[in-house]
């Protein structure tokens, strides 16, 4: 389990064994039946937390909700992109009483949370809007004075529950059992404040709708793979719906195949037809030198989640080479690092990569702010990078990744 992640516990539908995820985990392995499972997560998850067990039985348990916003998040000025990671929780709850905290703390973490099902007893209260909670939940308070561009990359939005009751004049932590406070009139709810949270999280068989061969993954992966039929899948509207993907042939038995986005996008008011296009953004020599027509410009955007710094540096430095490998339609037996980032986030970032190149970026930054971005090719493509003691390498290109970085990518 990561440390930053909180825990959430399911259910195996084959068995019914209790099964333990951490909340970006798409796909699991029942260790009592072994059925293989994906999440199907539509919107954000609902959770909360259970009550404490020596609660009196006649308490009537409420449940406050909290909306919690974890990822990375960017701010670009004429001076500089700065970029940081935001992790934390505020209460929704309308008129909520002065007893009750603003924010979960570390408790999100510490306990483990459940899915909220229409079996869950007590009663929901109904949160505010997320956009009335967002400037706090992204730290907007503290984004960089004068930041043109602002942009949420892999955030993660979910929506907790925290039980408390009232005893006489005084409202209890119902995770704690504890006193928080004078209840007040603020606890008198009509039907309007209260609400039923939707079920949005449906639990998939993990075999492959073509080959019925088994799906494999890492935990956190948004897309999986069928090594029978040499198909990918991903867990969408209630059903498994098959990936298109292109993957560059390894030189190497040992290589790793890294997902990218390959992303061709029309964006107005600034002329980037081609690598020479590029070039001259980023202020690079050579940007004159004769490029032919057919030479199409691409975006190429990690599809897997990174350190900001190294994200934006791995989306820059592939961009600019403009990679073109033959590609085959094929799973071999290679590694293949898990896509953990979508296709929507890779979109939203090309404004990111863009301010990364431009040199000088004061100049370029508002037409970049008031550039709109429309994706007219979207495309999943794996470059192999060749395994060495601390990092992977792809020679051509003379990239890097860190094994480092990669390993503590979980927490983002």
């Amino acid at each position: 389990m990561n440390v930053i992640n909180f825990q959430v516990e399911h259910h195996c539908p084959s068995c019914g064994a209790p099964v333990y995820l951490d909340e970006a985990d798409r796909f699991f392995v029942c260790p009592y039946c072994r059925v293989r499972s994906c999440i199907d997560q539509k919107g954000f998850g609902r959770f909360f937390m259970a009550p404490h067990e020596a609660i009196p039985k006649e308490a009537e348990m409420i449940f406050m909700p909290y909306w919690r916003f974890k990822g990375v998040q960017y701010a670009c000025t004429p001076a500089k992109l700065n970029h940081w990671f935001t992790d934390v929780s505020c209460l929704a709850a309308i008129e909520p009483p002065a007893a009750v905290p603003y924010s979960l703390g570390f408790r999100s973490q510490a306990l483990t949370l459940k899915r909220v099902s229409a079996r869950t007893p007590g009663t929901f209260l109904r949160p505010k809007p997320l956009s009335q909670c967002l400037a706090v939940l992204s730290g907007r308070g503290k984004s960089v004075k004068d930041a043109l561009i602002t942009e949420d990359i892999g955030e993660a939005v979910s929506l907790i529950y925290s039980p408390v009751y009232v005893r006489g004049e005084q409202i209890f932590d119902g995770v704690l059992n504890t006193p928080l406070g004078h209840a007040g009139p603020t606890m008198a709810y009509t039907t309007k404040d209260i609400c039923r949270p939707e079920k949005e999280t449906r639990i998939l068989s993990g075999i492959c709708p073509n080959c019925s061969w088994d799906l494999e993954g890492q935990s956190d992966s948004l897309v999986l793979i069928c090594r029978n039929c040499d198909s990918l899948w991903q867990a969408w509207d209630n059903k498994l719906v098959r990936i298109r993907f292109g993957a560059a042939c390894p030189d190497h038995d040992g290589d790793a195949l890294f997902p990218f986005w390959k992303i061709g996008a029309d964006i107005s008011g600034m002329t980037l037809n081609n690598r020479q296009d590029l070039m001259a953004l980023a202020n690079l020599p050579g940007a004159s030198t004769n490029i032919p027509a057919k030479d199409n410009l691409y975006f190429w955007t990690p599809a897997f989640k990174i350190r900001p710094k190294i994200f934006l540096r791995i989306a820059r430095q592939v961009t600019l080479a403009q990679p073109d490998p033959t590609l085959e339609n094929k799973i071999r037996s290679h590694t293949h690092m898990p896509i953990t980032l979508p296709a929507n986030e890779a979109i939203q970032s090309i404004r990111l990569t863009l301010a990364s190149l431009a040199r000088p970026l004061k100049d370029h930054l508002p037409m970049l702010a008031n550039a709109q971005i429309k994706a007219k090719t979207v495309s999943l493509i794996f470059l192999p990078f060749e395994p060495h003691p601390h990092e992977f390498i792809h020679q051509e290109m003379n990239l890097a990744i860190n094994n480092n970085v990669l390993r503590l990518s979980g927490n983002l």
